[in-house]
């Protein structure tokens, strides 16, 4: 059983090891060699002498390398951790030297590698639930992680290996290891397409947290590049683009060759976005960025000025103007038929929005003909509208009639306006403020009445 490390020895073994060492590396057979030092390491335990411990550890593994007996290194690990009084640094020590050995086995002879899993193996059983060698552990579980990805080509029992471990509690583990090993975990959860695992795993890491550390830059590229992967599986378009925004402006990236598609990128998917106060916002920051207008193509920056001006949006011309030269060449909309569905349902929301400027009353199947659709879709897109709370209107079916309660949006693209939804939305907060404040009076004047209580209670009893 191990245990903490002594302040000072019972005895010092420095000198004796000084003495023994010489000698024992002169004995012919590696495993007597072996056996003198497992006599010798007994004493050192015993003694509690933690540089002599660690020492005398270490060779034992040092020798059985050497003549590469990692069969009977695999017999001696568990023992040795496992003694009465073994010191945790002495250990920790002992697995690290093994670990750093690892190295000369090649992964690519078939022998070396299962001696390599089978200690690899043996590490992760000793160091199972010990705070003391997690990093060790973790260190380990990522080597076997990798042989079973690019030896083994098992996706699934990497995953398994990697993601097992919760390295971001790691006391002893270095922020930026810590960092690395979480990339590496949702790298592998995505190449298996788990996007659920790899969203709850970059929760893991905080932005904010990126920065001052030579790396930094580097692992947060990896990072944003990661949940755009995990934006574009659910089209979270908003998403998408806040997190490209925060991509373009890592000097890395500004270097790329990738740079100037992530910026034609990010005008396709922000005018994907359902149009909301983000979505009106960001696309106007987007087009006052200078590093668009300089690097984008002006017939994809005109993009942004079609969908913030107050005039209806041709589908066709959308079609004639962009499809062929730009959007069928785009990753975006080449790889995606839901963004292309997309795109239509957002033309059609912004020429809602724009005759929800100009009209009070407008006949349904005129509606139809201005957004370019019939008039079942119509309807349909006016009552998703008054859902989400983009518009305000009623739909009188008999007469086929829509009627717009007087919304003012500034524009249909621009600020959002303060609306009849909105004041809806501030009187039900206020409401709700209001009833709290009221609970807690109320909650106040029973902690007064249970005090009162308490005192008359204590008053009875003294008399």
């Amino acid at each position: 059983m191990s245990r903490e490390d002594p302040i000072k020895p019972e005895k010092d073994f420095s000198e004796t090891l000084e003495e023994q060492i010489p000698l024992i590396e002169k004995t012919p057979d590696y495993k007597q060699a072996i056996e003198k030092y497992l006599v010798l390491e007994k004493q050192i335990r015993q003694s509690s002498d933690l540089a002599s411990s660690k020492k005398v550890l270490n060779k034992i593994v040092e020798t059985l390398v050497h003549h590469d007996d990692w069969d009977y290194l695999d017999e001696l690990i568990t023992p040795l951790s496992k003694k009465h009084g073994q010191l945790k640094t002495s250990i920790q020590s002992m697995i690290q030297e093994i670990i750093k050995n690892l190295k000369s086995l090649d992964n690519d002879k078939p022998v070396h590698l299962e001696k390599k899993m089978k200690i690899i193996e043996t590490i992760r059983t000793i160091t199972d639930k010990k705070i003391f060698v997690e990093v060790e552990r973790a260190v380990v579980s990522k080597m076997l992680a990798e042989i079973y990805l690019e030896k083994k080509d098992d996706l699934d029992k990497a995953t398994e290996i990697l993601c097992d471990l919760q390295v971001e509690t790691y006391s002893l583990m270095p922020f930026e290891e810590k960092i690395e090993y979480i990339l590496e975990q949702i790298k592998l959860t995505l190449q298996k397409k788990d996007y659920d695992q790899a969203k709850i795993l970059s929760r893991k890491i905080l932005l904010k947290t990126l920065k001052n550390f030579e790396k930094a830059d580097e692992y947060k590229s990896i990072y944003l590049k990661y949940l755009l992967d995990i934006n574009k599986h659910e089209n979270d378009y908003i998403m998408i683009v806040k997190n490209s925004l925060l991509l373009i402006e890592i000097p890395l990236i500004k270097n790329s060759s990738d740079y100037k598609d992530l910026l034609v990128s990010i005008i396709y998917y922000i005018i994907l976005s359902p149009y909301d106060n983000l979505q009106s916002d960001l696309i106007h920051k987007i087009k006052a960025n200078s590093a668009f207008a300089k690097n984008v193509d002006p017939k994809i920056f005109d993009l942004l000025e079609i969908f913030t001006t107050n005039e209806l949006i041709h589908s066709e011309n959308i079609e004639r103007d962009y499809r062929g030269t730009y959007l069928s060449k785009s990753p975006v909309f080449a790889e995606n038929e839901a963004n292309n569905t997309n795109l239509q349902n957002r033309i059609i929301e912004h020429n809602l929005r724009v005759v929800n400027m100009y009209y009070s009353f407008i006949k349904l199947d005129r509606l139809a003909h201005l957004l370019q659709v019939n008039a079942q879709d119509a309807e349909t897109h006016v009552s998703g509208m008054v859902n989400k709370g983009m518009i305000s209107a009623k739909i009188n079916r008999p007469q086929g009639i829509i009627k717009f309660d007087n919304l003012k949006h500034g524009s249909t693209a621009g600020a959002a306006q303060i609306t009849s939804n909105s004041e809806n939305i501030n009187d039900m907060l206020n409401n709700w403020i209001y009833d709290v404040d009221k609970l807690l009076e109320e909650v106040d004047s029973i902690g007064h009445l249970i005090n009162k209580e308490e005192m008359m209670y204590g008053i009875k009893q003294r008399s």
